[in-house]
């Protein structure tokens, strides 16, 4: 079964990679051309968790750590400049769309109807986890979607697209709910074993049923005030997930590596794509934060002068290039960093590819509390977050949140919680969610976006630029938007938008959600 799993993987990763800027292969969304309609729950499971895997963690995570700010284009190549300068298109990313309406939510449909067929209801609790899981992320990216007409082929080729607020988000809350509500028949001893066709959790439903009401509360923290008394109860209740919904089924051979890992380091066959951004390193060195191990390479530098018996500082070891910029590695400024003291972005084939992280849902309730007005929750949330984020890498972080400690929380008033909680679960995003933490941004404003001017259109040190706050995004050297404009969303592919007469009008990269904070 294991041999079986990873290849299915690898399929996917290939397939879907392969496609990367547009994949214009991928037509028709009502179609699903790689698996028969006579699979088995054993094997739509695994193809249903690997799909629901393959875009997130190569263009999200791409997406994610590049427009937070965590890495940026090298400075040699050209791979993602588009990106990393905001001038995503119609045709940019594609595969986030076609991925889940050719593959992923027909796989869900037809996994669903065979498991109420068969009585199978741990399955069919999974099934509508990841059905809801996979239309959040869709409507949280690209806004209103297709959903009651998206997967009716037989009936209707051109599906009208759903308002996101009004329509999406109740039924999404509704899947949660039926699946939530269906925890004790999936756990019957008549349910058939799941075991290792789960990527995530191994067929425990324990786990399924935490990560439902977390994921809930999530969703229901777009609309903090409307949902109030449903998040308070949510909190009462307990039972949210307490460890990573991961998938980390991966080994290190031709796709069947992180799907990030197989396109940017395999299949382009460079490590100079993705480089450290100034952005995040600086605020990590400036808190002498260890965990910048874990994210990027030792410098050629400091390697240099390691080898040559030398010491090297930390800002020597470990440093980043300007957001969007590409100076040259002769730049002349005094304070400039030259590329030889800038840093590769670390990957691995086996980096976890993330639904959900553990630090993650601490912050959750950090925030939710927080906003109630309960500070004394809102720090033991934050500074269980920040642990629980330390603690993936093998770090205490115990003197870093101590009264004394250069991430204590501190809590004077409402924003300056929010600041702290959403600043911390941004690093914590750093190789897990950075996604998610582009949702975060635009639904909370935090991080903002830095005004001074030095710090973008050079390649000096940000903490040596006046005006400049540790923690905050700066705008790109080189980019499509205002200097304090921010993407807010993808575009609706081409492929929808130029065949379906029910697509709404293209909107600009900038319109915010119903969601967001403008």
């Amino acid at each position: 079964m294991k041999l079986k799993k990873i290849l299915s993987i690898g399929i996917i990763v290939g397939i879907l990679s392969g496609s990367f800027i547009s994949c214009n292969d991928y037509l028709d969304i009502n179609e699903n051309p790689n698996f028969p309609t006579e699979a088995t729950l054993q094997t739509l499971l695994p193809s249903i968790g690997a799909t629901t895997i393959a875009q997130i963690g190569l263009n999200g995570a791409l997406i994610g750590s590049m427009w937070m700010q965590h890495t940026t284009q090298g400075n040699t190549t050209n791979q993602y400049n588009s990106l990393v300068n905001y001038s995503v298109t119609v045709s940019s990313y594609n595969a986030f769309w076609t991925n889940a309406y050719a593959n992923t939510l027909p796989d869900i449909q037809l996994l669903l109807q065979k498991a109420e067929e068969e009585g199978a209801w741990n399955y069919w609790v999974i099934g509508r986890i990841l059905e809801a899981f996979n239309y959040h992320f869709l409507t949280d990216m690209y806004g209103d979607i297709p959903f009651t007409e998206a997967l009716r082929a037989d009936e209707i080729k051109a599906p009208k697209y759903d308002d996101s607020k009004t329509v999406v988000y109740p039924a999404i809350l509704a899947m949660l709910d039926e699946a939530i509500a269906k925890e004790s028949q999936a756990k019957a001893n008549s349910n058939p074993n799941i075991g290792n066709a789960d990527y995530y959790f191994n067929g425990d439903m324990d786990k399924w049923i935490a990560f439902a009401k977390t994921l809930k509360l999530k969703l229901l923290m777009r609309d903090f005030e409307t949902n109030r008394a449903q998040i308070t109860a949510i909190l009462d209740a307990g039972g949210l997930l307490q460890e990573d919904c991961a998938m980390t089924a991966f080994e290190d051979a031709t796709n069947k590596g992180n799907p990030f890992y197989e396109y940017n380091i395999r299949q382009l066959n460079t490590v100079e794509n993705v480089r450290a951004c100034h952005t995040f390193t600086e605020f990590l060195i400036h808190a002498e934060d260890p965990r910048i191990e874990q994210y990027y390479e030792v410098t050629n530098y400091a390697k240099q002068q390691m080898a040559e018996g030398k010491d090297v500082t930390i800002r020597e070891m470990y440093g980043g290039l300007p957001c969007g910029t590409k100076p040259s590695a002769e730049e002349e400024d005094a304070d400039a960093v030259p590329l030889i003291k800038s840093s590769r972005y670390l990957q691995s084939y086996d980096d976890p590819a993330y639904l959900m992280n553990s630090a993650e849902i601490s912050f959750l309730q950090a925030e939710a509390y927080a906003r109630l007005g309960d500070k004394t929750k809102a720090k033991t949330h934050y500074d269980e977050g920040v642990s629980r984020a330390f603690a993936r890498w093998g770090y205490d972080a115990s003197s870093f949140i101590a009264a004394d400690g250069v991430y204590v929380f501190k809590d004077s008033s409402l924003d300056e919680m929010l600041k702290y909680i959403l600043t911390q679960k941004w690093v914590a995003s750093a190789k897990a969610n950075a996604w998610d933490a582009f949702f975060d941004r635009n639904r909370t404003g935090i991080p903002e976006i830095s005004t001074a001017e030095k710090v973008r259109v050079s390649n000096i040190t940000p903490g040596l630029v006046d005006g400049y706050e540790l923690g905050t995004l700066v705008a790109p050297g080189s980019t499509e938007l205002q200097v304090n404009e921010f993407p807010k969303r993808m575009l609706v592919p081409h492929i929808s938008s130029a065949t379906n007469p029910n697509a709404p009008e293209p909107k600009n990269v900038t319109e915010p959600m119903w969601w967001h904070k403008n």
